[in-house]
């Protein structure tokens, strides 16, 4: 009975390691067949990339020499570059130096302007001062010279009611002080009484004057003056005597390039020979109208008398302004109607130019 129990579990055992021992020799067949191909697939790739590095390479070695041929090429260009930024480093180093600082904050603005000018190809020509004729005639004006202005005028005149049938004529001179555009402008004259008796007798003059209103085409002065405040000598040329004017001056043609055709009127009252007889104060006026660039027109009442005129600038650019005119026409004055021809030089800088 012991005995067949014992091979029975004998044969248990053996067919125990048995089956053990198939299923160790399986499971290491199944392995070593699994692992074999992997084996070979990663000897396959690493062969494969191995081959890729090499022909990679290989073309790599091919294409070096023309990239190193390009880059020599390259610096050689650069080289040449840098070469000529030397040569020129100088010229340009001493052109900046001599005319742009280095520093920013000490760039002369106005200098580095005036560098920059280019001068034109072709210069404008300069446009010269052009001068009108006088639209006053026999009547003061409001208008008057201002700083730095002089004029000088010799007047001939036919003998009328004195001086004995004589032609006999006078000579005239004014300076300007201040400005009447900004505040006040100051105009003294003085007038030799007679050439003919040159020297013997003479008369001072003052007129202060201002422009009021200049808008536009207007423009509108106010004067105050006093005719003979100073003379000297015995013959009398005018009686002494305050007075006061209003002067405007407009363009009835604005727009016209070639005459503007200015128009002027006056009007003021005074004393002296602006009054007739007994009477304290006369009131005077004119108006007068430029026709053409050079020739100018008018007429005035002195207070007196009627007087007509006419004045011609011969050369525009020239300050130089002739005169004629017809004075006291109604024949009410001590002197009767006389006829005075006027060469005068200079020209107020108050009026329009």
């Amino acid at each position: 009975m012991k005995t067949t129990k014992f091979l029975s579990m004998l044969l248990r055992l053996n067919w125990a390691q048995l089956i053990g021992t198939t299923l160790l020799s399986y499971i290491w067949f199944t392995t070593a067949i699994s692992v074999t191909p992997a084996a070979a697939a990663d000897k396959s790739v690493s062969e494969n990339q191995s081959s890729e590095l090499i022909t990679n390479q290989t073309a790599q070695e091919n294409t070096l020499p023309d990239l190193k041929q390009v880059v020599t090429e390259k610096v050689e260009l650069g080289q040449k570059a840098a070469s000529l930024v030397e040569q020129k480093q100088p010229q340009v180093t001493a052109q900046t130096d001599s005319s742009v600082p280095a520093s920013k904050s000490s760039i002369d603005t106005e200098k580095l302007r005036q560098d920059l000018l280019i001068e034109p190809l072709v210069k404008a020509a300069s446009v010269k001062r052009t001068y009108r004729p006088g639209l006053n005639f026999g009547t003061p004006s409001a208008f008057g010279a201002s700083w730095g202005e002089f004029s000088i005028e010799a007047s001939g005149a036919t003998a009328g009611k004195l001086r004995n049938g004589d032609v006999d004529g006078s000579i005239s001179t004014s300076v300007g002080l201040g400005d009447a555009r900004k505040l006040l402008g100051l105009e003294l004259g003085y007038t030799i009484g007679s050439i003919k008796n040159f020297g013997e007798n003479g008369v001072f003059d003052l007129k202060a004057h201002r422009i009021v209103y200049n808008q536009g085409n207007n423009i509108v002065a106010v004067a105050a003056g006093w005719n003979t405040f100073a003379q000297y000598g015995n013959e009398g040329i005018r009686p002494s005597g305050a007075y006061g004017v209003v002067t405007t001056y407009s363009f009835l043609k604005p727009n016209d390039p070639v005459n503007q055709m200015p128009v002027s009127f006056s009007v003021g009252a005074g004393g002296g020979d602006f009054r007739q007889g007994n009477a304290s104060t006369g009131v005077f006026g004119g108006v007068g109208l430029q026709v053409h660039p050079q020739v100018g027109i008018g007429l005035g009442w002195s207070g007196v008398g009627l007087n007509v005129g006419a004045s011609f600038v011969p050369v525009p650019t020239i300050p130089l302004t002739i005169t004629a005119q017809g004075a006291d026409l109604t024949d009410n004055s001590e002197g009767g109607t006389v006829f005075v021809l006027t060469v005068g030089y200079g020209s107020s800088s108050s009026l329009p130019k």
